[in-house]
């Protein structure tokens, strides 16, 4: 799915002057990325390793207690059972306290800001660092409040 970009004019010279001091950079988590707040119009320019505490990602299902939980319910296993078995596994404290985070980001939302996307950003950025593709990620931030998800675009010259 393409998402249409329009940045205002000091939007656009400022990304511009980015891609070209971005331009034949090696790979670094000091690379950038854009972040867009759509309510403020205000566009922040952070390193990808600020990145990971500006828009920190849910790791509700990557935690152990959750894909052992999931794995036993795709066997077959009832939701009691299932949670009896992750008790002994790692306790009923861990169990329950990775239960209620993944209740928590799934009742008041992360914005779909996952891990697996936070990485995805990252193999992609040095892949593009690698095959010389000078692109840098644009994060369209969702509304406050809203369980819309945050956009992630590749901008390069030509786009804008």
């Amino acid at each position: 799915m393409a998402i249409s970009l329009k940045l205002s004019k000091r939007h656009a010279i400022e990304t511009q002057s980015i891609l070209r001091e971005n331009q034949n950079e090696d790979w670094s988590f000091d690379l950038p990325v854009l972040l867009l707040d759509r309510p403020w119009l205000k566009l922040e320019k952070l390193s990808l390793a600020e990145l990971f505490f500006r828009i920190p990602p849910d790791f509700s299902e990557e935690l152990p207690e959750i894909i052992f939980y999931n794995e036993l319910i795709k066997q077959g296993k009832t939701l009691l059972t299932a949670a009896q078995e992750c008790w002994y596994e790692f306790g009923m404290e861990d169990f329950y306290r990775a239960l209620r985070h993944r209740w928590t980001v799934v009742d008041c939302g992360n914005n779909g800001w996952t891990y697996k996307k936070y990485i995805a950003l990252i193999n992609q950025y040095q892949f593009n660092i690698e095959k010389a593709i000078n692109k840098i990620p644009l994060i369209i931030l969702a509304y406050p409040d809203s369980k819309e998800n945050h956009k992630l675009l590749w901008i390069q010259k030509d786009d804008l």
